[in-house]
């Protein structure tokens, strides 16, 4: 499971520069190409990119610690409730980065479908 997850992280890598490209590239509606020039820029480590990868990173955290409990578990070297509690947190993750994958996915399809 470890290794498909791994397998995302230049996947995240391409999404979060990609996606610093397009929001360097959108300006807001209604303003002047000289006026876009003169908004204030986003603080740093704010942008989508920079959270999608964040989410991604801690995904992955919980999902180590998650297996590493339930390895401890089977071998007798940790708690039921510890346990427990590590798989439910991976799970919540699990369940946390399909919804943001289908959020993704459906916001991409729209932007496919608009016209310009």
């Amino acid at each position: 499971m470890l290794n498909a997850i791994s397998a995302l992280s230049p996947v995240a890598s391409h999404v979060t520069q990609g996606l610093s490209g397009l929001g360097a590239a959108i300006t807001r509606p209604g303003l002047q190409a000289g006026q876009a020039a003169q908004a204030a820029p986003a603080a740093p480590g704010t942008d989508f990119g920079t959270v999608f990868a964040n989410v991604a990173e801690n995904f992955m955290d919980t999902m180590k610690q998650g297996e590493a409990a339930a390895s401890a578990g089977i071998q007798g070297k940790a708690a039921v409730q510890d346990v427990v509690q590590a798989v439910m947190s991976a799970e919540q993750s699990l369940q946390l980065a399909m919804a943001m994958r289908d959020k993704v996915v459906s916001a991409y399809q729209e932007f496919i479908r608009m016209q310009i």
